[in-house]
């Protein structure tokens, strides 16, 4: 008797022109169920057995095994439950819990619609506007225009002065100067006999002459020494 070879059987198909190739299967291995004892029309033979490829299984495993990995971790980060209450995503009041607190909400909110400035208001407090852009924007060219005319007829400071608008310490007038240290500039030191002679005589002629003393108090100026 003549045993059956064992075939490896690949599922090919045919070779057509513009046709893209489609992906293989898996190879399968496939092994007769007759034995070489036994003859070839033997009733017992009930058709070939398929068996996987192992890699195959591997991979499925694996993809089994990072699924449930995935899932662990999602379930641990899974927010618990009051902090779904505190996100308002888990309810945890009944219906009429909610519905007082809706009415108590509603109330407030009337309440501060009825404390909410009119429209007078909001245009006197300058919230609201009266005027478009446009309008607003020809208002304040118009403005402008008139300051400049009132500007180009304002009087120059020393007409004010003439007319006693202004007094000459109302107006303080800027102009350039050096900058000089004085610190350590002491001239009184360097002053002659003769400069310290002739500055007692001034003030001395000053004080005679020229200062106003009342004549019960004239005997008490003191006058330097020549």
């Amino acid at each position: 008797c003549s045993a059956r070879p064992v075939r490896f059987g690949l599922s090919m198909m045919e070779d057509k022109e513009n046709v893209r190739p489609q992906p293989q299967p898996p190879p399968t291995l496939t092994i007769s169920n007759s034995h070489p004892d036994h003859d070839d029309d033997d009733d017992s033979d009930d058709g070939p057995i398929l068996y996987r490829n192992d890699d195959d299984d591997d991979n499925q495993l694996a993809s089994k095994i990072a699924r449930k990995d995935s899932l662990a971790i999602k379930l641990a980060l899974r927010p618990d439950r009051q902090e779904l209450i505190d996100r308002n995503i888990l309810q945890v009041q009944s219906e009429k819990e909610r519905q007082e607190t809706k009415q108590v909400i509603g109330a407030r909110l009337i309440r501060r619609l009825s404390m909410r400035p009119t429209v007078e208001e909001l245009e006197d407090r300058n919230i609201l506007k009266k005027q478009t852009a446009a309008e607003e924007k020809k208002l304040k060219e118009e403005k402008k225009k008139m300051l400049l005319r009132k500007l180009s007829f304002r009087p120059t400071v020393d007409e004010l002065k003439e007319k006693k608008i202004i007094r000459f310490n109302d107006y303080i007038e800027v102009t350039q100067a050096h900058d000089y240290d004085r610190r350590a500039d002491k001239p009184w030191t360097r002053l002659t006999p003769k400069d310290k002679a002739a500055i007692r005589k001034e003030l001395n002629e000053f004080k005679s002459s020229e200062m106003e003393v009342h004549q019960e108090s004239r005997h008490l100026t003191r006058f330097h020494r020549p």
